[in-house]
Order: C-alpha cells, then structure tokens, then sequence
C-alpha cells in the first residue's frame, strides 16, 4: 500500500484549456473581447486619441490598430 499515489490534478492552465477547447470561434472571440474589455478601451482611446475617423474605412481602422500593436 505504501506505492499507491493520489491522482493529481491538473492544473489550472490545463483546466482552462479544456474548457475552451470545443468553445465555437465565436464564443472565444466574445469571451476575449470580455476578458480584454479594458485594455481594448484605452487602446482605442490611443488610437483615436488624435484621428478624425469619420471618413475612414473598416480597413483603415483594422490597420490603425495593427500598427498601433505590431509597431516594427
């Protein structure tokens, strides 16, 4: 008796993946979207912060706010 172990669990990293792991595409992006609510805010506010986006496109904003994360 003295080989028998207790089972482990997993961790909690572990534990957050399995339970993602058969969300849809669009249940992740809501929950990222939740979850990042308030630094997707200020990065806005960032963005914006100096721009006139009255006439920009859902291009032009994608790419300001990829340039605003990705800056080379």
């Amino acid at each position: 008796m003295d080989n028998v172990r207790p089972m482990q669990q997993p961790s909690v990293f572990a534990q957050m993946v399995d339970k993602l792991r058969n969300k849809s595409e669009a249940e992740l992006k809501i929950l990222y979207l939740r979850f990042f609510k308030n630094d997707l805010k200020n990065e806005w506010k960032e963005i914006t912060k100096d721009s006139n986006l009255k006439k920009a496109s859902e291009d032009d904003i994608i790419k300001a706010i990829q340039k605003n994360r990705y800056r080379s």
